[in-house]
């Protein structure tokens, strides 16, 4: 099968710092979960570094990098957040997000300046991170009496499964991650073992 089942990401922030004609450029790299932990993170920052005077940014999001967005913050339009973005791309990670903030050191850099500073920062940063391979599953609940316990605990070491939670009543519930390559075979395997029930997502 060949259903792609991981990304990669980060974990831990990481900065990256730049200096161009008395202008400083300070890039934090950090992890996101969906839009709004990103403009959390971005306020945190802006309170952090309240003298800067652009906090310019991008992120990706989702498991194929489908979604994205960047901000200039008064920068010329494309000099600022497109370049951040593209050093985000070409790192060939998602879920992650990049501020950097501008401290005006008196002298103006012109286009090609202000692209190399933030595009050049934000790299530093992705230079500076620890890229972690984070693998897709998906959940399959699953239920059996207490006598064929062992073929769903058999299915668990054959696909690796990590097992979300057992519950033991009048039967034993099983809510298991499955990664996303094998989820079509642990489906046969249900399948053709009849004292497996599978349970349909809520």
């Amino acid at each position: 099968m060949n259903a792609v089942d991981f990304f990669f990401t980060i974990d831990e922030p990481a900065l990256g710092e730049l200096k161009d004609k008395g202008s400083k450029f300070k890039a934090y790299l950090f992890p996101v979960k969906n839009e709004e932990s990103f403009k959390n993170q971005l306020n945190f920052i802006k309170e952090q570094e309240p003298n800067a005077r652009h906090h310019c940014w991008a992120f990706i999001l989702g498991e194929e990098a489908d979604f994205h967005k960047s901000n200039d913050d008064g920068e010329p339009r494309n000099t600022a957040g497109a370049p951040i973005l593209r050093s985000l791309v070409s790192s060939g990670m998602t879920n992650l997000a990049c501020v950097v903030v501008r401290y005006f050191g008196g002298t103006k850099l012109g286009v090609p300046g202000l692209i190399a500073a933030y595009g050049g920062s934000a790299e530093l940063a992705v230079g500076n991170a620890t890229r972690i391979k984070r693998i897709i599953s998906e959940e399959l609940t699953l239920s059996t009496s207490y006598q064929h316990m062992a073929l769903v605990e058999r299915m668990i070491k054959i696909y690796g499964a990590n097992v979300a939670a057992r519950d033991q009543q009048e039967s034993v519930t099983y809510t298991l991650h499955i990664r996303r390559s094998l989820i079509g075979e642990a489906m046969n395997y249900v399948k053709k073992n009849h004292h497996i029930t599978l349970h349909s997502p809520e």
